[in-house]
């Protein structure tokens, strides 16, 4: 299955961003996929300030109408759980160009797959 959010983000948003206590929010998470968590997750890392710029040019939802500093502890939170478990995830630069990054994307997948 291919998502733009998983139960990583729950722990991102509400745990690291909006300050719930990370062991509830992944004790539900947990339950809720029956201990079924991504085998992959492909953070898609861009600074809080290119963050803004490009959120400034489309319709936000309402976790993207949030401050900078709510996204500054989300990204945080993303970093801490990347470093945390690096055989599960893979941080590519979202500063570069579209089809760079799509390029990275797909080479970590492959990679992963074995393939």
């Amino acid at each position: 299955m291919v998502s733009d959010r998983s139960a990583f983000s729950s722990l991102a948003y509400q745990g690291y961003g909006r300050g719930l206590p990370l062991e509830i929010v992944r004790e539900i998470s947990d339950w809720a996929l029956d201990g079924h968590w991504p085998e992959l997750v492909i953070l898609i890392d861009v600074p809080v300030e290119l963050l803004s710029e490009r959120m400034a040019k489309r319709d936000l939802d309402r976790f993207e109408q949030a401050d900078e500093a709510f996204h500054a502890r989300v990204r945080a939170g993303f970093a801490e759980m990347a470093a945390a478990d690096p055989d599960r995830w893979v941080v590519i630069d979202g500063t570069l160009e579209k089809d760079e990054v799509a390029h990275a994307i797909r080479t970590a997948t492959l990679t992963r797959l074995g393939i």
